[in-house]
């Protein structure tokens, strides 16, 4: 049996890390202010959403392909605090594996639209907050692009 894919943002996708995600006023992250935040203690006092416990089911539930692509440069905390959370994965991609440096400081969804090149003729369900990343997303015929901030409402798992 062929697995759907389903791809999950990160932050305020199903995890909460507003309280050391500062943006400056034009709503943009503030970048200075986010990686002075990023020590492990901070990392640790994220909460997640519940969009972790859908993608938590559908991991589980084998008939799901995990992907985690997020616009994070993750470390080891970062995935420490996944195992901790039980955020189990089949694949990632964080600014932390750009295989192209060019790529690194491209803006989110352009680095999100050049890491999913792989999928560009897959049929996938690709779940993000960001507002760029969910207009680009809806305009691809084989993607079902779902706004996190509506779905960590109310969710349903099936196979």
């Amino acid at each position: 049996m062929k697995k759907a894919i389903v791809i999950f943002d990160l932050d305020e996708t199903i995890i909460d890390s507003s309280h050391r995600t500062p943006n400056n006023p034009d709503g943009t992250l503030d970048l200075a202010k986010y990686f002075e935040n990023k020590t492990r203690e901070n990392i640790f006092k994220d909460k997640l959403l519940p969009l972790a416990s859908k993608m938590k089911e559908m991991y589980e539930s084998q008939c799901f392909h995990i992907v985690i692509c997020t616009a994070r440069d993750m470390d080891k905390d970062d995935f420490d605090f996944l195992e901790f959370h039980g955020l189990k994965y089949d694949e990632i991609f964080h600014r932390g594996n750009v295989r192209k440096p060019h790529h690194h400081n491209l803006p989110d969804a352009e680095y999100k639209t050049k890491q999913l090149k792989k999928y560009k003729n897959t049929h996938y369900t690709f779940y993000d907050d960001a507002a760029p990343i969910i207009e680009r997303f809806s305009t691809y015929p084989n993607v079902d692009m779902i706004d996190a901030r509506e779905a960590n409402t109310s969710m349903v798992v099936r196979c």
